[in-house]
């Protein structure tokens, strides 16, 4: 059980949010501890009952899919079959009424399963603590403030409960809302994010007219939920470039090593190269891993086909159904040392990358199960989906109860699609200065941290510790999550948030083994 909680206490380390990041890095900081030293005190702040799933992985409907293979699932960085490991110790009856038939870690499985594994992780996390002696309370609340101390450590105040000091606090606090369309966020028919996809199937009525804007893997999310949900009116996903995600091959096998792009190579390379890396020596470097693995790199392979989303789906599928592509399985491997290179990127090159770049990487790089694609395949097939591109806006319109969205031709004609429902499927915020989040906003105005250009908060590279308005890094406080992205690119994925977690629970242990400052 969970330690009681105290009205007034301190706490070694502080833990802000409690969902898959938290909870990882709270296992394996527990895993990192010195039986032999004082067991530290821990307080996790997390609103909800259950800690583990957080909104990512809540309970929802069997379509909604990981997009990444059960065998990089798990939530420790060291033991990377963990997930798949756990879920073949459960009643194969219960996975099958959770959507899994058969568990193999090149398997795309619904997320809800995550979010069991995650509750189980938190309990095993329950049980070390005590094993060590370890207090570990979970307060029921979210934080409004954090402020570092001028003396060492930090204050943390929560939104119910009396404020505590600890001498380490890791932020793990999740996604930003999405502040796409403000002026529309309160327009009955409007869906902010897509999640949990049970609530959006269940709130559109089935005949309906929809508009989802966006067509990344969260525009994919919904139009698998709607589909089945058995909804049977048209589906309309919209974006600038009109383009789906590449459709994952389940015939790919992870690379042994990359040569290049792994963390060693990358430094090895941008050594070569000045000390840097540009778009232009990473984008070779790429080349050069997909031939040494013995894949092509066709143009319409590496980047779609441009033009009718129908057809580059087709295609798509074709490609992913007949042999594996090792540009994907390069691309996947790259996780390993992502930030590294990106780190290893000069600020112009980050910036040219995030104009230039950005968006044809996610759309390539972010793929989707196959079972997935068949379910699009099927709408398109049916007539009831449509893919459009050149997106201007969406608008509401309060006497007719209908949104009016504008998309730009190819020649420049503007076209208006109406649909009764819009759901905006662009993603979280990671632009910190816009979020009406209390916590981030709080640390922002006092001047605690500043915004990383590239998203998130600014970071020190090696730490993970808030940098402060002057540019200070703050010791007591580290971030880990989405609004680490500017600083490690790719906090989406979880076994690149289960390593970054690791290194700052090794480092944090560490640190707390010694004796605090008087």
């Amino acid at each position: 059980m969970t330690a009681p909680q105290t009205a007034s206490s301190n706490a070694d380390l502080a833990i802000v949010g409690g969902g898959s990041v938290a909870v990882s890095f709270l296992y394996q900081f527990l895993l990192s501890l010195d039986p032999a030293r004082r067991p530290p005190v821990i307080r996790l702040f997390e609103p909800q009952a259950e800690p583990g799933p957080g909104g990512a992985y809540q309970d929802d409907l069997s379509s909604n899919l990981l997009n990444i293979p059960a065998g990089n699932m798990s939530a420790l960085a060291d033991h990377r079959l963990d997930f798949v490991e756990w879920l073949r110790a459960q009643d194969p009856a219960w996975l099958r009424a959770h959507g899994a038939d058969t568990i193999a870690p090149s398997d795309f499985l619904p997320r809800p399963l995550f979010g069991a594994y995650m509750r189980a992780v938190y309990a095993r996390a329950q049980d070390l603590a005590r094993a060590l002696g370890t207090t570990l309370t979970h307060t029921r609340s979210r934080v409004r403030r954090v402020a570092p101390l001028p003396l060492g450590g930090a204050r943390i105040e929560p939104e119910q409960g009396q404020p505590c000091t600890a001498r380490y606090v890791a932020l793990c606090n999740g996604n930003l809302p999405s502040q796409a369309f403000p002026e529309l966020r309160d327009a009955p028919g409007y869906f902010n994010s897509p999640y949990p996809v049970q609530a959006l199937a269940g709130g559109i009525a089935p005949d309906a007219a929809v508009c989802v804007i966006g067509t990344s893997l969260s525009a994919v999310d919904a139009v698998a939920a709607l589909q089945q949900a058995a909804h049977r009116g048209p589906i309309l996903c919209v974006s600038r470039n009109g383009r789906l995600p590449s459709v994952r091959s389940p015939h790919n096998r992870p690379p042994d090593s990359l040569r290049q792009l792994s963390r060693d190579g990358a430094i090895q390379l941008a050594a070569r190269h000045g000390g840097g890396l540009s778009v232009d020596v990473i984008a070779a470097a790429l080349k050069e891993e997909v031939l040494a693995l013995g894949g092509s790199v066709d143009t319409d392979d590496l980047f779609g086909l441009a033009g009718d989303a129908r057809m580059a789906l087709d295609e798509e599928i074709r490609r992913s159904a007949l042999a594996a592509r090792p540009w994907q399985a390069v691309a996947a491997a790259t996780n390993a040392a992502v930030d590294q290179i990106w780190h290893l990127m000069p600020d112009a090159e980050r910036g040219r990358f995030q104009s230039q770049w950005r968006s044809l990487w996610m759309a390539r790089r972010a793929t989707f199960p196959m079972r997935n694609a068949l379910k699009l395949q099927s709408l398109f097939r049916a007539g009831q989906l449509q893919i459009g591109a050149g997106y201007l806006d969406s608008r509401h319109d309060g006497a007719s109860g209908l949104f009016h969205t504008r998309l730009r031709g190819a020649s420049g004609e503007i076209s208006t699609h109406s649909s009764r429902y819009l759901v905006n499927a662009t993603s979280f915020s990671v632009d910190a200065l816009r979020t009406d989040d209390p916590l981030v906003a709080t640390l922002l105005r006092e001047e605690h941290a500043k915004p990383d250009p590239h998203g998130g908060l600014a970071l020190d590279y090696g730490t993970g510790c808030l940098k402060n308005a002057r540019g200070e890094i703050q010791p007591a406080l580290s971030v880990l999550g989405s609004l680490a992205g500017g600083t490690y690119f790719w906090t989406t994925s979880m076994d690149v948030n289960s390593r970054l977690a690791r290194d700052q629970a090794r480092r944090i242990a560490k640190e707390i083994a010694r004796p605090a400052a008087r």
